[in-house]
């Protein structure tokens, strides 16, 4: 099923095209001679072309993508209805951050892989009411552990794994400094994007974020820093305590603590980290902020404690790797492997829904037609 550019092209409004370049130009951070300059082109016939006067053929095309960082199909493929423009005041509404940009494109990924028949998501459950008040954050998150599969007292450990049973996709990509993580549904499946750049206690507190907006179906979320130190909005408030709960339940915390806490802080607050895979500040507020645990002087103090070689060693401690790096589900990886050997994808398309995690070689062989057998189907 590889993608025709010429003419898919043919078919499109040129107008849209044209827009398509500019964004991608835009979030580049280039201008249109630094642009046209790399792509040997004058400055005013990429001004003509981002304008709409004059139309560009599949090779120009094809080089403006791979100058900007975007795929082909990303310029001539209508937008999914799933990512809306959810722009800043001071932003054009056609600028999309990079995170928007990754995130419309797990969701086309997804989307293909599904109408080929070679991805089954699981259905997402019920729509929840969004949390009106932190103990109904609280009971959501007891809910939310139910569903996917996880003890009331037990570590979340394999988070991934918990939000593909609800029907939620994750997908990591190192963002830099930009959004710790967004995400977006479908009828009945969701993507969410997590920033890898993210040190891992972080980047599992944004999937558990994400995990909630997709619950109450909050349809299209940036959110550029989960568990901030306060917020006015009440309903991301509500979406970090979910967040915490779901990866720090309260009965267990209370347990750990009570338990560890005797041998001194510092070593509690290692262990109970460890056990449950979350940072230091997550810990610091759900121990003093939700739960009442410890008090503020002792929060400030465990924000600072670091968990150091000799902690691991002695304590036989584990440390987590989710989520690093370009990240993509074994789930998605297998059905795009299913769709190239059932030739449904290229090689350079399977490549690319595999955000070049494989080289060629790493592919599958796929089966060969035997040409006497061919020609037999048509006597």
């Amino acid at each position: 099923m590889a993608l025709h550019a010429c003419a898919i092209i043919a078919h499109m409004e040129w107008g849209e095209v044209a827009t398509r370049i500019i964004e991608a130009r835009m979030q580049k951070g280039l201008t249109q001679t630094q642009l046209a300059q790399s792509l040997g082109l004058e400055r005013s016939v990429l001004a003509k072309i981002e304008s709409g006067q004059r139309k560009v053929n599949a090779l120009e095309l094809a080089g403006i993508a791979r100058e900007l960082g975007r795929r082909l199909e990303w310029f001539v493929l209508p937008r999914l209805a799933g990512i809306p423009q959810h722009r800043g005041a001071t932003t054009p509404e056609w600028v999309s951050s990079e995170i928007d940009v990754v995130l419309e494109q797990s969701l086309a990924d997804v989307a293909l892989l599904v109408e080929l028949g070679h991805l089954q998501v699981p259905a997402r459950p019920e729509i929840f009411e969004r949390p009106d008040s932190s103990a109904n954050a609280e009971a959501l998150a007891g809910r939310a552990r139910q569903l996917c599969g996880i003890g009331p007292e037990a570590p979340a450990d394999a988070l991934t794994t918990a939000a593909w049973a609800i029907g939620l996709v994750p997908f990591a990509e190192s963002l830099g400094g930009g959004a710790d993580a967004a995400s977006t549904s479908s009828d009945t499946w969701g993507i969410a994007v997590i920033n890898s750049a993210n040190a891992v206690g972080r980047r599992r507190l944004a999937l558990a974020h994400e995990l909630c907006h997709y619950l109450v179906n909050d349809g299209y979320v940036e959110d550029f820093r989960v568990d901030p130190p306060t917020s006015e909005d009440q309903h991301e408030a509500r979406m970090d305590r979910f967040a915490r709960a779901f990866l720090l339940p309260a009965a267990a915390v209370r347990e750990h603590w009570s338990r560890l806490s005797v041998d001194g802080v510092r070593r509690a607050a290692v262990m109970l980290a460890s056990t449950f895979r979350v940072d230091m500040s997550t810990l610091a507020r759900r121990l003093h902020n939700d739960l009442g645990l410890v008090d503020r002087a002792t929060a400030s103090e465990l924000r600072q404690v670091r968990t150091n070689r000799s902690d691991i060693v002695e304590n036989d401690l584990y440390v987590p790797h989710d989520l690093e790096g370009t990240w993509l589900h074994p789930e998605y990886e297998r059905a795009v492997l299913r769709a190239y050997r059932a030739d449904d994808v290229t090689s350079a398309r399977a490549l690319s829904l595999l955000r070049q995690n494989f080289s060629e070689d790493d592919l599958p062989t796929r089966a060969t037609v035997d040409e006497g057998s061919l020609w037999a189907l048509t006597e």
